[in-house]
């Protein structure tokens, strides 16, 4: 056997074709002569009828999301959309442009606020997919309150869908995630830190038998930038109460209550007031109803999660202390109030166009119309008199 392996292994490096395999060699070799059988299998074989290959179902090019329409049953189907835009307010609707061209989704929003609990856009923690990046999982957009409006228009077969279902968006990339999140709240996302439990004095960290509660547990926390305002906003899902929780930065303190590195735990210090709504309400976005039912905290504890997957001074923790240092500043530059529940009206005079009928002055000398000052009279330098001889009141020519 070993002598067999060696002569073959010599024959193959001297680069000629073992002699008792001479007709099956590769065609290279000058030596090659197919044989008549040879030739007719491979007549046979190219004139077989080639099986088309499948389309590949990667989506159209240019898409930023992805949803999928009647899940879980034999109709699924996955829209991919392209860009977005948000319209309102009545109703306020989201209205994608799908990346075939005629199609377009609808998505209804259920309340014309954007600050509003039923609109806020929902992420997972880090710890519900270990394997994967932080970061991944704010590509996974859904809304876990009720069931939205969604209603979809086909270019080839119309209205395909006008039902109540549990919106879940998948987007492409992170940029876009976080556009998304940020028109629909007219807030700018900051930043976001996965928690292990939030907690305050009304709701203790641990129940009456010693497990770990809270307002809320392994969730992710965001900072916001309101776009009007300029103020900053911490938003939790409390999942054991099925409810957001939004918070003023400006109602706490710059210092903290306490402070635990070992632990990653933190308690921030509510400023005097700040229930009754010091610059907004503590609870920002909830109803006035829920508003006055919310009992006002002394404090609001915070323990971060630890992953193994960031540098170390990188983690939430860290970043959260830097964050939190940074709003402070920003929102401590402006001393006057500013309406949370603020209306702006078009103006009439937009685009140099004609005023419309019903924004023109109710009654102007008795009519409809705009009230017109009178225009002064030109300003002008009294006319220099000629001298008899022709001469100016310079004396010359």
């Amino acid at each position: 056997m070993a002598s067999g392996a060696s002569g073959s292994s010599s024959s193959f490096n001297s680069g000629v074709p073992p002699s008792s395999h001479g007709q099956h060699s590769s065609p290279l070799y000058s030596t090659f002569t197919p044989t008549s059988a040879a030739i007719s299998a491979l007549t046979a074989e190219s004139s077989l009828a080639q099986s088309p290959l499948g389309s590949l179902d990667l989506g159209p090019p240019g898409y930023h999301a992805t949803i999928k329409l009647f899940e879980r049953t034999p109709n699924e189907t996955t829209i991919y959309l392209g860009p977005w835009e948000i319209l309102g307010p009545s109703p306020r609707r989201i209205v994608w442009q799908c990346s075939y061209e005629g199609d377009t989704l609808e998505h209804y929003l259920p309340s014309d606020n954007p600050s509003s609990p039923h609109s806020h856009p929902y992420t997972l923690h880090s710890n519900h997919r270990r394997y994967s990046s932080p970061h991944e999982l704010e590509l996974f957009v859904s809304f876990p309150l009720e069931p939205h409006r969604i209603r979809y228009i086909s270019h080839t077969d119309g209205l395909t869908c006008d039902d109540f279902v549990e919106v879940k968006y998948e987007f492409t990339t992170l940029e876009s995630s976080i556009s998304f999140q940020s028109d629909l709240r007219q807030r700018d996302l900051i930043d976001w830190f996965d928690v292990d439990v939030v907690w305050s004095d009304v709701h203790r960290r641990t129940d009456s038998y010693g497990n770990v509660r809270g307002l809320g547990t392994i969730q992710r926390m965001k900072l916001w930038r309101d776009r009007h305002s300029t103020f900053h906003y911490l938003s939790v899902y409390a999942n054991h109460r099925r409810r957001w929780k939004e918070y003023l930065v400006d109602n706490f303190e710059r210092e903290f209550r306490q402070r635990d590195d070992r632990h990653r735990r933190l308690q921030l210090t509510a400023r005097a007031g700040s229930g009754q709504g010091r610059r907004g309400s503590a609870a920002s976005g909830s109803s006035a109803s829920q508003q006055q039912n919310e009992p006002e905290i002394r404090y609001l504890g915070i323990q971060f999660s630890r992953n193994s997957n960031v540098q170390p001074g990188t983690d939430d923790y860290a970043r959260f202390i830097l964050r939190w240092e940074a709003a402070h500043d920003a929102d401590g530059q402006f001393e006057a109030p500013f309406p949370t529940e603020h209306v702006e009206l078009p103006s009439p005079y937009m685009n140099g166009q004609e005023v419309p009928r019903e924004f023109t002055l109710p009654y102007v000398n008795g009519a409809h119309g705009i009230a017109e000052l009178p225009s002064p009279e030109p300003l002008g330098l009294p006319p220099v008199a000629e001298s008899v001889d022709g001469r100016g009141s310079d004396g010359m020519q």
